[in-house]
């Protein structure tokens, strides 16, 4: 079930957020003004790896397992609690996920359409550069978790081609 709430409630949930912490009071009116709430139920898919992103979560109570992999061989990379924002993959172009992510427990979530925060963005700059940097710093750690835990998993049988581009293993 989606449903509007109002504005004043949200925007003193939206202070802790992950990718909003820091904005201006003004500025998370604005955003909370996007949200709807919905609830989910445990097991609830919220989104598939390698499919468009059309939505943002801000989980405000229950737990969300983001996997990747094979339904039957898949590997939980993280656990989503409250105050936190996924899939951050979908704010960028293509907004494509990076992991599934199920329902792990019954809970509730502020859900923003990927649209309309681009369009905020677009007006607001100060809003789109704050959640932008903050996506990045949330993506960079997770990058270096992953790759902190790959090593340690394949200690020295661990090489990083120089053939290729990017931070490919």
């Amino acid at each position: 079930m989606v449903y509007k709430t109002g504005v004043r409630h949200v925007t003193e949930f939206l202070r802790e957020v992950d990718v909003l912490k820091g904005l201006s009071e003004r500025h998370l009116d604005r955003i909370s003004a996007l949200c709807e709430e919905t609830e989910f139920k445990e097991g609830d898919n919220l989104g598939d790896q390698d499919e468009p992103g059309h939505q943002i979560y801000i989980i405000r109570s229950g737990e969300i397992k983001a996997t990747t992999g094979a339904q039957d061989k898949s590997l939980v990379v993280r656990t989503v609690r409250e105050h936190e924002t996924f899939p951050v993959a979908a704010l960028f172009d293509p907004p494509i996920q990076i992991t599934n992510a199920r329902a792990f427990t019954d809970g509730t979530a502020l859900v923003i359409p990927r649209v309309k925060l681009i369009e905020l963005c677009e007006l607001e700059p100060r809003i789109g550069l704050h959640i932008y940097r903050a996506s990045c710093r949330i993506l960079v750690s997770r990058y270096r978790y992953a790759l902190n835990r790959l090593a340690d998993e394949h200690g020295a049988n661990l090489e990083i081609s120089a053939n290729r581009a990017g931070g490919e293993l």
